[in-house]
């Protein structure tokens, strides 16, 4: 739980460093799977374009009837995603 919480008192401090990475020019060159659930938060923001904005090789989707714990929520669709997504990397 402690671990959980003090992922979301850094949010501040997060959100600053990368501000000033973006800034200067800094973004993540691996590349990005971006996951969300169709019930969460993220599903009515448009998440991917928010990611390209940090990345340079992003890709994602939404998962349908999830919400924010895709692992619990719907481990099948989760692993499918992300068997798709190592073997597109790994033919790379």
């Amino acid at each position: 739980m402690r671990a959980s919480f003090d992922d979301y008192r850094a949010m501040e401090q997060d959100v600053a460093l990368d501000d000033i990475d973006a800034a200067e020019g800094r973004r993540l060159t691996m590349p990005v799977l971006a996951l969300w659930g169709s019930a969460g938060l993220p599903s009515r923001l448009p998440t991917l374009e928010i990611w390209r904005a940090y990345a340079d090789d992003v890709t994602g989707a939404e998962i349908p009837e999830c919400g924010h714990f895709i692992p619990e929520e719907q481990p099948e669709a989760l692993l499918g995603h992300l068997r798709s997504f190592l073997a597109d990397e790994a033919s790379r």
